[in-house]
């Protein structure tokens, strides 16, 4: 599956012009890819938390996913798609500042075991 989505995300970065459709809105393949790199780091943030094996985004990645969070996540997807933005310090890490954006408290940890 690894393979098959790092080849997706390649086709879907080398061809930025082109235009799909989702949902009956028009969009570039960039947009498209950038929105589902948003969601496969925080998605996989969430997955490992739950599992109990922690694995942080990497600072560079987040860095780069915190501006397009911000352009994607509007007040009109709060509270049907995420929570409300959650505190955090200015200067926190990126990881920090992106799950705090999506409502995700970047220090969750599941105590369910």
């Amino acid at each position: 599956m690894r393979n098959r989505v790092t080849s997706l995300l390649r086709a879907w970065a080398g061809s930025t012009d082109a235009m799909v459709s989702v949902g009956g809105c028009p969009l570039t393949a960039a947009m498209v890819s950038a929105v589902g790199a948003v969601e496969v780091a925080v998605h996989a943030w969430d997955v490992a938390q739950t599992c109990g094996h922690p694995r942080p985004i990497p600072e560079d990645v987040a860095a780069e996913l915190l501006p397009l969070a911000r352009l994607f996540v509007t007040d009109a997807d709060r509270p049907a798609r995420f929570a409300v933005p959650l505190d955090v310090a200015p200067r926190a890490p990126a990881q920090d500042r992106l799950l705090a954006y999506l409502g995700r408290d970047p220090h969750w940890t599941d105590n369910w075991k």
